[in-house]
């Protein structure tokens, strides 16, 4: 048995979940693949693992320059829509809070002239009324000190699995097909691209005149992309520490906004960047504050699919992952009493222009990839600026299209084992 469709959608995630929905409305015949999450127990593999397997990403307008804030605004403004008409809720409006160091304040302003010029409504906060506003959160030491920029609107974390699930729900009822599967293999044909798939239930081919790879960190070692095809995109590892808030702190706690920081020295693992979501609930009832680090030399690069499968499998970080992110967590929450502290393990995929990559690849080919730790917030535009490439609309967004260029990789610098200028401060951050 083989599917036909005009479009086929590889991969399931935030990115290709997105690009569905969007192809789908604007009339497309298109086709979906890929795995549900597994469940506790089941056998898993390289296909097994997403992004989008957790409760809680950032969420926020503010963004470090003018892609990713147009990327993340835009998005934004749909999710009550989106949540509307799928009938799935996944946006939590507790706020966003943004520590910068002083010692950045040419940065700090250039993001107010952004956010104002976009009319992104900011509070800026200096140390005292950050203690006063929020006494339950510490400040890192950072050069200059620190001053803070709090989105009180529109702005907080999302659920990630339920945006997802939101998008595919708003996908399949736009007419598009979800196949549960995995592509193994593409290839050339008259009229388009043969995917070759695997899965319980899904048909062992699939036949698109046009194709769009949306498969994240794995995009180059899960031959979903055609030969001799390989992308400048780099894996690394994602670790968290989820603390389980007592009930006696919970309330007092979830107050709190998300917070971000951003220090700009180069001091390895003495950086003090990091990210920290307030208390969330997890699936068996619990409530956790997570905790996660900027780009320090101690976020690791994963170099081959077995490293990749071995981190997710496990879900156990490493003992200096685990001893900066306890420093860092009990510094910025100096009252934080755990019940118990879990490991959490996820992968960014970086680019070396930082941005995603949005373009084709080849003849009626096209990826979107490279969320570079900021996708989940700005994935429903990212994925709509994805459908305009594959259905060859014209380009209606003011940022220039060749800033998401795809690159192909090159061998011989990541052979090298150098950690490259786009992991260098300042810090990529979520």
């Amino acid at each position: 048995m083989t599917y036909d469709c005009e479009v086929a959608v590889v991969g399931a995630g935030m990115f290709g979940a997105a690009a569905g929905k969007h192809l789908s409305r604007a009339g497309a015949d298109v086709v979906i693949i890929g795995p549900a999450e597994p469940r506790e127990g089941d056998p898993v593999s390289q296909h097994s693992f997403g992004a989008h397997f957790d409760e809680a990403r950032i969420t926020r307008r503010l963004g470090w320059d003018p892609v990713w804030e147009m990327t993340d605004a835009r998005s934004q403004e749909r999710y009550r829509d989106i949540e509307n008409e799928s009938g799935i809720s996944f946006f939590h409006e507790c706020g966003s809070l943004v520590l910068m160091a002083n010692s950045i304040a040419h940065r700090t302003n250039a993001i107010l002239d952004q956010c104002a010029a976009a009319g992104i409504a900011v509070d800026q906060l200096s140390e005292e009324d950050l203690r006063g506003q929020f006494p339950d959160l510490g400040l890192p030491p950072m050069e200059g000190g620190v001053m803070g920029l709090l989105e009180r609107e529109q702005a907080g974390y999302l659920n990630p699995r339920r945006l997802v699930s939101a998008q595919l729900t708003l996908a399949t009822a736009a007419g598009a097909r979800l196949v549960r599967g995995t592509v193994t293999g593409v290839e050339r044909v008259p009229g388009g691209w043969l995917l070759r798939t695997d899965g319980a239930g899904c048909p062992p081919r699939i036949r698109a005149e046009r194709v769009l790879v949306a498969t994240g960190a794995f995009t180059n070692v899960n031959n979903v992309l055609p030969v001799p095809h390989q992308l400048d995109l780099r894996a690394f590892t994602e670790p968290n520490l989820l603390f389980e808030v007592h009930p006696e702190q919970l309330d007092r706690l979830r107050a709190l906004p998300s917070v971000v920081t951003v220090d700009p020295a180069d001091t390895g693992d003495a950086n003090t960047s990091l990210y920290l979501l307030p208390p969330i609930r997890y699936p068996g009832g619990k409530w956790y504050m997570r905790c996660g680090p900027g780009m320090q030399p101690l976020v690791e690069e994963l170099r081959t699919v077995d490293e990749m499968v071995s981190w997710y499998s496990n879900q156990k970080i490493t003992a200096r992952q685990m001893a900066f992110l306890t420093t860092m967590t009990h510094l910025m929450v100096p009252n934080l009493k755990p019940v118990s502290v879990r490991e959490a393990c996820c992968i960014i995929e970086k680019t070396p222009s930082r941005y995603p990559y949005i373009g084709n690849v080849d003849e009626d080919f096209a990826v979107v990839v490279g969320g570079n730790g900021h996708g989940a917030r700005g994935s429903d535009e990212i994925g709509r600026l994805a459908s305009t490439v594959v259905l060859g609309e014209p380009w209606d967004c003011p940022i220039p299209q060749d800033v998401f260029a795809p690159l192909t990789a090159s061998p011989a610098a990541a052979d090298r084992g150098e950690r490259p200028e786009f992991l260098k401060p300042p810090f990529g951050l979520c």
